[in-house]
């Protein structure tokens, strides 16, 4: 099965061209947060879409992950990160942070769903501090990409829109 990323510029999701792209993100995303996790729409689609980068990973042609990368005063902020039920466990959630990490000039941090802790320390990420809080409900860490965390290549083709 060919692999490859569609990754939606910071400002670019608004342009017509992009919509339908937008859309499949959002529409991983409802089956992932809202539908499987319970989470409030209101929530997932927080009105940040349009400002943000996306990814969209394509399994063949078919859409089966998303990611958004974010610029907050923080720094760079990965999240939305989901891939859908049907597709988990093949290393495709790997595949999707890996494309993201590779188009940052700098390490980005994530709001880690602690059942997801051990993902993102396979991936290079730690724990900012030994501090659980909950958003959506949802148990969550803070994780940072060390400074030292080795440069990441795309491990799939990325097609820039």
């Amino acid at each position: 099965m060919n692999k490859s990323v569609i990754f939606l510029e910071a400002g670019k999701a608004a342009l017509r061209e992009n919509r339908p792209y937008l859309e499949q993100c959002r529409a991983i995303r409802r089956d992932v947060f809202i539908n499987e996790q319970g989470v409030d729409e209101k929530i997932d689609l927080d009105g940040n879409d349009e400002i943000c980068a996306h990814l969209l990973l394509l399994l063949d042609d078919e859409a089966v992950g998303t990611a958004r990368i974010r610029k907050t005063e923080r720094g760079t902020k990965l999240e939305r990160i989901a891939v859908l039920a049907s597709h988990r466990g093949q290393g495709l959630g790997e595949i999707l942070v890996r494309s993201a990490l590779s188009l940052l000039d700098e390490g980005p941090y994530i709001h880690a769903q602690m059942t997801s802790l051990g993902f993102y320390t396979h991936l290079g990420f730690v724990q900012e501090k030994a501090e659980i809080y909950y958003e959506a409900n949802i148990p969550h860490t803070t994780m940072i990409l060390p400074p030292t965390a080795a440069v990441v290549e795309a491990p799939c083709p990325i097609i820039r829109r």
